[in-house]
């Protein structure tokens, strides 16, 4: 067997850079912290910022970068040394980012294979020219170096590369990192240019995790077994990713329920906009279920039955906001599968993460047209929604293709209340997100049931406060029937206002507040509504 160099340090945190925490434009990608801007930087207005964090996507304007000197910088760009060319190298790419903001790695004049996705083992991906990664994802990499490379020569750049405009792969931020083989050299001076300038990939690629945005190529894609062939050139998706060990179907097959949760383009799961209680849902004893909405679901599988409930402020029409909390039963060897529906294809490709243990992808798919959890549920019915249950992914964190859908399914081993959202940090600070419990305090017919909490005290009120979906300190998110919203800021903060799905707001300047002028035009350049429904 081959020997590899596994060494923590050859870990690579990817991210996006904003100048301040108030201007949400992105205008750099980081390594490990460290990048550096050229001559020209992204800057953009309230429009561009808003399609960036609702996850649509923009192209943000250039503006000449104000510290920008030739030969004079303060930073160099992350270096990974070659010390022993022949052997394999084990890196960690980690996607640190915040946003809609997917990264795409690639290695000067080097190949690699995936062994390892969200810190569990897969069966090897072998010969990538690529990887992308959205925020929250991770995949373990081998890189073969060789003695055979011109090691006289400038040192190999590992390359990332993402797009503001990422449904149409425009307006690109990029970044590198050196890879050193013992004689070469670093140019010091490198620095990237606005247009990422020799950062595009000629093909024929292989490329794994590829942004699910595009029905052309999950139809085209490469299926497993296919790709274990290294000369086969395309996309490979997670859901033709498999498990090395051996997992019966039995055993993944003793199903509790299945849940679905649809993603209608208003940055929701369900068009419930998930809510915190003062005491978290871990503390609760009894729990205090009077603001919750979502499944109960009691009993021992196949027995189990689940029943719905939302608060007597959300009707069946509108958006709601509620502490949206899933609960299944402790089931030592029973799953939960849930049906992830991304309806509409111009959305984001949503980044689900799940806290306190992994999920495996039993399913996946894409269509060519908007579609919704009726559409699925009917699909499924007829029998034309297969999964896989022969050593399906794991994953903790999976893209859901827009116009599409994944399904995972989880053991109900893991006592407790873990939070389930959208890793693009608007989206789940605005709501986009839910509590799977498993278990509950004081059933002690169902062995396990009643977790631990540990050295905290039970019913105690957490002394943060809970963060509310409407923003933060110097943001506020608009959506349908939100609660008034109050901010206490510095003069000449700038405070940015994002408004959501359905939804636009009347802008109107101090004097025109006070004198009731409605005469003007929204913020999205329509006539005010002087009589609004919302």
């Amino acid at each position: 067997e081959e020997y590899i160099i596994d060494d923590a340090k050859n870990t690579l945190v990817l991210q996006e850079w904003y100048e301040s925490s108030t201007n949400q434009v992105p205008v750099s990608l980081l390594i490990n912290g460290n990048s550096r801007i050229g001559e020209l930087i992204n800057t953009g207005g309230d429009k561009q910022i808003t399609d960036h964090l609702t996850g649509k996507g923009a192209c943000f304007s250039l503006t000449k970068n104000k510290h920008f000197h030739l030969g004079n910088f303060t930073t160099n760009y992350t270096e990974f040394h070659v010390k022993q060319p022949g052997y394999q190298y084990r890196f960690r790419v980690i996607g640190a980012i915040s946003q809609n903001l997917p990264l795409r790695l690639s290695i000067e004049n080097h190949t690699f294979t995936a062994i390892a996705m969200d810190s569990l083992n897969i069966e090897p991906v072998p010969h990538l020219t690529d990887l992308w990664l959205a925020a929250g994802e991770r995949y373990d990499i081998l890189v073969k170096t060789t003695e055979e490379q011109d090691q006289s020569c400038l040192a190999y750049k590992i390359k990332v590369i993402g797009f503001t405009d990422q449904p149409h792969n425009h307006c690109p931020l990029c970044t590198i990192a050196w890879l050193k083989y013992p004689k070469q050299y670093i140019d010091y001076t490198y620095v990237t240019d606005c247009a990422c300038t020799g950062f595009h990939l000629p093909p024929p690629l292989r490329t794994l995790n590829p942004v699910p945005n595009k029905y052309a190529a999950w139809k085209n894609r490469i299926k497993y077994p296919n790709w274990k062939n290294p000369s086969t050139t395309g996309d490979i998706f997670i859901a033709d990713l498999r498990e090395p060990k051996s997992k019966s179907k039995s055993t993944i097959n003793n199903l509790a329920n299945t849940q679905y949760i649809e993603f209608d383009g208003s940055i929701t799961f369900n068009g419930l906009r998930m809510s915190y209680p003062p005491v978290p849902f871990l503390l609760q004893d009894p729990a205090d279920k009077t603001d919750r909405c979502g499944s109960t679901c009691n009993g021992q599988p196949p027995k189990t039955k689940c029943t719905t409930k939302n608060p007597a402020n959300c009707s069946a029409n509108d958006y709601c906001n509620c502490q949206h909390v899933v609960k299944e039963p402790l089931v030592r060897d029973g799953w939960v599968e849930i049906v992830l529906v991304n309806n509409n294809q111009g959305a984001a490709a949503h980044p689900i993460h799940q806290h306190g243990g992994w999920y495996w992808v039993v399913g996946e798919g894409q269509y060519n047209h908007n579609i919704n959890s009726s559409f699925i549920r009917h699909q499924d019915k007829i029998n034309k929604i297969s999964r896989n249950l022969h050593n399906p992914p794991p994953k903790d964190t999976i893209q859901v293709p827009p116009g599409g859908y994944a399904i995972i399914r989880t053991k109900l081993d893991n006592a407790g209340t873990w939070i389930f959202h959208c890793h693009i940090n608007y989206h789940v600070t605005i709501g986009m997100a839910m509590v799977l419990q498993i278990g509950e305090f004081g059933k002690p017919e169902w062995e396990g049931q009643d977790w631990c909490t540990g050295n905290l005290t039970k019913n105690e009120v957490c002394p943060t406060k809970p963060p509310p979906p409407d923003g933060g300190p110097t943001d506020i998110s608009w959506y349908l029937h939100m609660e008034n919203a109050y901010r206490c800021v510095a003069p000449g903060v700038n405070v940015t206002f994002v408004w959501e799905y359905g939804h636009s707001l009347n802008w109107l300047t101090p004097d025109d507040w006070k004198s009731c002028n409605v005469s003007g035009t929204q913020a999205n350049g329509e006539p005010v509504e002087p009589n609004p429904k919302h």
